[in-house]
């Protein structure tokens, strides 16, 4: 407990000291031998500190290494989340390969779009069409159309 003319403690700020630069920040813990070698011993370092460790220029912050992590399968064109339509997954359930059939239908999308038909109206055309989606359903709904003529621009 602190008074108020005292400053609080590290401990009840819920920050530790950086062990490297000394900052009291937030903090991850880094293993001093890497945890994928048997190491269990770490020290708090701040995330400056600790991408530092790891030889990044940038933040260690879990949310931008998953960022860049997702960034980088994208590019590899392997799955991130749900097969997008126009793929399908390789023998090996990771890496993304066409579907020439389902390119054939985004290529439909494309054309009845710059033609000047609505998002509605693409839907409307493929369901009556009898071109499934892409988990089997006979109707297809606007937003699925839009999304995926969105992503494939």
């Amino acid at each position: 407990m602190t008074h108020d003319n005292e400053e609080p403690s590290v401990a009840s700020t819920g920050y530790v000291a950086c062990f490297e630069c000394g900052d009291v920040t937030e903090t991850h813990d880094h293993h001093v031998v890497p945890a994928s070698r048997g190491g269990k011993k770490t020290v708090p370092l701040c995330l400056r500190c600790h991408g530092a460790a790891h030889g990044r220029a940038g933040s260690m912050a879990t949310s931008d290494l998953t960022r860049e992590a997702l960034a980088r399968k994208i590019a590899r064109r392997e799955r991130v989340g749900q097969v997008p339509y126009g793929f399908e997954l390789a023998g090996d359930g990771v890496t993304l390969v066409e579907n020439a059939g389902e390119l054939r239908v985004v290529s439909i999308m494309r054309s009845l779009r710059q033609s000047g038909k609505s998002w509605r109206a693409i839907a409307r055309e493929l369901t009556s069409r009898g071109i499934p989606t892409k988990h089997g359903r006979p109707e297809w709904s606007f937003m699925a159309v839009k999304g995926i003529v969105g992503r494939s621009t």
